[in-house]
């Protein structure tokens, strides 16, 4: 999820900058720019949609976690068996238990990168959605509120947001009132 926000975060900040460079606030000095900022981790965290998404995430997390543990305890459990035994095993026999823990070691590897590429997929998967009617919805209240710039607040550079410009809590609002997008079933392979 984290990798989704910060690209949704270095996106919003070429956007604004885009607004920002062609906006021509200075001929009209009448009408100041308006401008908002918006926690995207927070909507996701708190907006029902998101909880969903969320949940259904920690569940396949766990799932893969537990199946990584075993795999972990079975590892630990050869491995002391082994230094157990070499001392009373000839050099051959050490040495094939040896290449057998290594290859076991290997393969654990493999089983937690591939965990770790599912549990992205998966991410992605059921985030994508999420965000794309985000996107849908801040730019609804963006225009609707007639704002010129609406900016991510936890994006690099900006250290300080009065909370009198945070629509995050409008978002939320608007979201759970549209439904929201339903999260994509995460696959449950392996």
């Amino acid at each position: 999820m984290i990798y989704f926000l910060r690209n949704l975060m270095v996106v919003t900040f070429f956007v604004a900058a885009t607004l920002f460079s062609s906006c021509s606030w200075a001929a009209d000095a009448a009408q100041p720019p308006k401008i908002a900022v918006i926690n995207m981790q927070k909507v996701v965290k708190e907006s029902k949609t998101g909880q969903k998404a969320t949940a259904q995430l920690n569940q396949q997390f766990e799932r893969l976690q537990k199946l990584l543990q075993a795999k972990r305890d079975a590892l630990k459990a050869f491995k002391d068996d082994l230094d157990k035994r070499a001392p009373l095993m000839n050099a051959d026999a050490r040495a094939d238990k040896e290449r057998e823990y290594e290859k076991m070691l290997r393969d654990f590897k493999d089983q937690s990168d591939d965990a770790q590429f599912e549990m992205r997929q998966a991410e992605a998967k059921v985030m994508d959605p999420i965000l794309k009617a985000l996107d849908k919805i801040v730019t609804k209240i963006g225009e609707g509120g007639n704002y010129s710039l609406i900016l991510e607040n936890n994006m690099p550079g900006i250290y300080y947001v009065s909370p009198t410009i945070d629509i995050t809590d409008s978002v939320i609002r608007a979201y759970n009132q549209e439904g929201g997008a339903q999260p994509a079933p995460a696959s449950k392979s392996k």
